[in-house]
């Protein structure tokens, strides 16, 4: 029976939309939607930690403590009943109070979470501002407000958001209908003609406002910007396709520039090419900006003309438009012109450095601009190839290593008709990067071709004292070389000329998370690369590493988030599988054996060191030491050098096989002070493990407790021999206290909207 008590709940409310009325055209189709529906409503539910309080057959109210995990299961369901055979839902929610009476539900917030619901159609998810509030600072989630609505047995308006990820509809409210109140009754001829005289009077200044002014007001939005891929409108469409795209690109970095423009980055808008959403779709599926640039190229031999339109993204108004025509030889003149004519558009104020940037002409050969612009075109096409692919693929890939090699000789083509072109070498060095993620290159390879990278670098700065991108290959080269300093330093260089960039963004993410230990900087900085790039085939990867500086902190339950959004992201990848493995991880650091397991499971087929997770999860968190010996064991016969034997010796100690695990332990020592890693978590583990606590401690006192070392280590049995010891547990405490430490503040951020 259900506590008696009131308690403040995340209420979901869902219906089948339409069904009444499919029950009379085709019965046994509608109760084999039902029977669907219910069976991944239980599933999906249970999965978020919630409860179904109620199961109407064709829509149920359920109920969470969190409005994370409410929401989370909304948008799961939702991607569930997308798939065949569809299930056409909507979903309606709110937190407030709830209560039991005679084991049905009541409560002011069932009230608002019904009326919300009723407001959608199928495929929709609407929530209150009470849940917006809650999850606007998950970039996981996107949404937009759809006004406030006067609900039927609701005192005071409620505002209501639509959740905008991909595959979502936004209804538009001039066609919402749902439990709202009726129209005002009676008003008295007094009444009626002074609101008359009123309206009159709003509106003809409204008209004479903007028939004189010409100007829409903007002054208090966020500059959030998308250039969409300009249509190619020329005679030979093939031959000036990548001059076309060019155009765009290099229009979309001069807005970039501008400081006071948050814009986002091209290679998540590409997949808009050619599409059939409207303004607002895709604007909401960028994370709700505010602003669409879009526009036709059209050349003609040596002529060119360019039309330019910027639209409101949130009422679809056409804020500017204007036709460029000029020759071949003024494109960057050309397009300075479009991003001023812009700036001017959205009140943006441009900086005397940032016009000087703006104003840049990067060649004057109309040859060189058609080779640079080809050669861009073959790097998009290879990055998107070999990205999402394992690092070997390069090398084991005949058609993708040409498809490199083309991309290099294209760029020195460039470099040859104009060597003063400073992004023809970003565009090399970029190029090269792609040959060293390659698991079977020699020491020697990887540094030949660190030191052609950093040549490129070094020549586009030369040229080019304000390009960002050669110092972010600069910075790479940097941290290749273990050169972290240096490798800041060029950072923050880049940072300085271009706070907008998404590599820089995204680069100096990693720098704090992984050189300095700074998880607040590192989640600032990675949540601003996705903020810039949403959706690109490098997002995944960018949400993985958001997760890690998350689970370094010990907010497992974020870092869990963050690796979901990165497999959901990836379509089956190396990503997928790295993300699937990250998760295994959180789980297996966060004392989840079962969660291991079906992660482990799920990679186990793209990666034999799945077996690695699942041996630690029997041994350590199911006690079951027998079993993962013998995962550990196959994974040693997969892997004959494998690293990390203490872990096998840690199963066979507890299965009563000492000798044969002392002789493991002591290749693992030899293994630890061939790497120089004597200083480290497993190195420690291994002398506690031998019962050398004298050893151990030493270490420990050193260790920096990084990553989510002070949660595994609570049920690791490579420490179960000082588990008791005062001074272990008094510095296992320290970095417990510190890391819960850090966990607030940046909760408390993420409350107040600082990060």
């Amino acid at each position: 029976m259900h506590n008696q008590n009131r308690h403040l709940a995340a209420i979901l409310f869902t219906d089948i939309v339409g069904y009444t009325a499919l029950m009379q055209q085709n019965e046994m189709h509608a109760v084999a939607m039902v029977k669907q529906y219910l069976s991944v409503l239980k599933i999906t539910v249970k999965n978020h930690s919630g409860e179904i309080l109620n199961d109407y057959g064709d829509g149920s109210l359920c109920s969470f403590s969190s409005a994370t995990e409410a929401l989370s299961c909304a948008l799961e369901l939702q991607q569930q009943f997308q798939k065949e055979p569809t299930v056409p839902l909507r979903i309606g929610l709110h937190i407030g109070e709830i209560f039991f009476e005679e084991k049905k539900v009541f409560g002011d917030g069932v009230n608002v979470a019904s009326r919300i619901q009723s407001l959608g159609q199928a495929n929709t998810i609407l929530i209150s501002g009470e849940i917006n509030n809650k999850i606007k600072n998950n970039p996981g989630f996107r949404t937009v407000s759809l006004g406030h609505f006067e609900f039927k047995n609701v005192d005071d308006p409620v505002e209501v958001f639509a959740l905008t990820n991909e595959g979502l509809i936004i209804p538009k409210k001039e066609e919402m209908t749902g439990k709202l109140k009726a129209a005002q009754k009676k008003f008295s001829a007094k009444k009626i003609m002074a609101l008359a005289g009123i309206v009159l009077l709003l509106i003809i200044a409204a008209f004479a406002y903007k028939k004189f002014s010409g100007k829409k007001d903007i002054s208090g939005k966020q500059k959030t910007i998308a250039v969409l891929p300009f249509k190619n409108i020329s005679a030979n469409k093939e031959e000036n396709e990548p001059f076309c795209i060019g155009v765009a690109l290099e229009l979309q970095k001069k807005l970039e520039w501008m400081g006071e423009l948050i814009t986002i980055a091209p290679q998540s808008v590409e997949q808009f090419r050619d599409t059939k959403l409207s303004i607002a779709d895709i604007a909401g599926a960028l994370g709700g900006i505010k602003y669409i640039l879009q526009g036709t190229v059209q050349r003609d031999k040596n002529k060119v003309k360019v039309f330019a339109s910027l639209v409101d993204a949130e009422d679809g108004e056409t804020l500017w438009s204007d036709d460029f025509p000029g020759n071949m030889e003024d494109i960057f003149l050309l397009q300075e012109n479009i991003a001023q004519q812009i700036a001017s558009a959205l009140q943006v104020k441009i900086t005397p450095d940032e016009q000087s940037r703006i104003s840049r002409t990067a060649t004057k050969s109309t040859a060189a601009i058609d080779a640079y612009n080809e050669a861009l075109s073959s790097y998009v096409q290879l990055a998107s190839a070999v990205h999402p692919l394992y690092w070997d693929s390069l090398s084991s890939n005949p058609h993708l290593y040409s498809e490199y090699q083309k991309t290099l000789a294209l760029c020195n083509q460039v470099i040859k008709i104009d060597a003063s072109m400073a992004e023809a070498y970003v565009l090399k060095g970029q190029t090269y990067f792609y040959s060293i993620y390659n698991w079977h290159a020699s020491r020697e390879y990887v540094s030949r071709i660190i030191d052609s990278i950093m040549f490129c670098g070094n020549k586009a700065v030369q040229i080019n004292k304000a390009s960002a991108d050669g110092y972010v290959l600069l910075s790479r080269c940097f941290n290749w070389k273990d050169k972290n300093d240096s490798a800041l330093t060029y950072l923050q260089k880049a940072l300085l000329i271009n706070p907008n960039n998404f590599d820089v963004a995204w680069q100096l993410g990693i720098y704090y998370n992984n050189i300095i230990k700074d998880q607040e900087k590192a989640i600032w900085f990675f949540k601003k690369a996705i903020r810039l790039n949403p959706l690109s085939v490098w997002t995944p990867t960018v949400y993985n590493e958001l997760a890690f500086a998350y689970h370094s902190i010990g907010y497992f339950e974020k870092a869990e988030l963050y690796h979901k959004k990165a497999i959901l992201l990836s379509n089956n990848s190396m990503i997928t599988t790295e993300a699937t493995r990250a998760l295994a991880i959180d789980y297996l650091h966060w004392g989840k054996g079962d969660s291991v397991l079906k992660y482990a499971g799920q990679y186990l087929k793209q990666d034999t060191n799945a077996l690695y997770e699942m041996a630690e999860a029997y041994c350590n968190l199911k006690n079951d030491c027998t079993k993962g010996a013998q995962l550990y064991e196959q994974l040693w016969n997969r892997y004959h050098n494998h690293f990390n034997q203490h872990r096998w010796a840690v199963a066979l100690i507890n299965i009563g096989k000492k000798e044969e695990a002392m002789q493991k332990l002591n290749s693992a020592i030899t293994q630890y002070i061939n790497r120089n890693d004597t200083l480290s978590y497993d190195y420690a583990g291994i002398f506690a493990l031998k019962g050398d606590k004298m050893k151990a401690m030493e270490i420990l006192r050193k260790f920096d407790w990084g990553w989510g070392s002070p949660y595994l280590v609570q049920h690791d049995k490579l420490f179960d021999n000082i588990r008791k010891d005062k001074e272990f547990k008094d510095i296992l405490q320290k970095a417990l206290d510190e890391k819960t430490k850090l966990r607030e503040k940046i909760r408390k951020m993420e409350e107040n909207g600082e990060l």
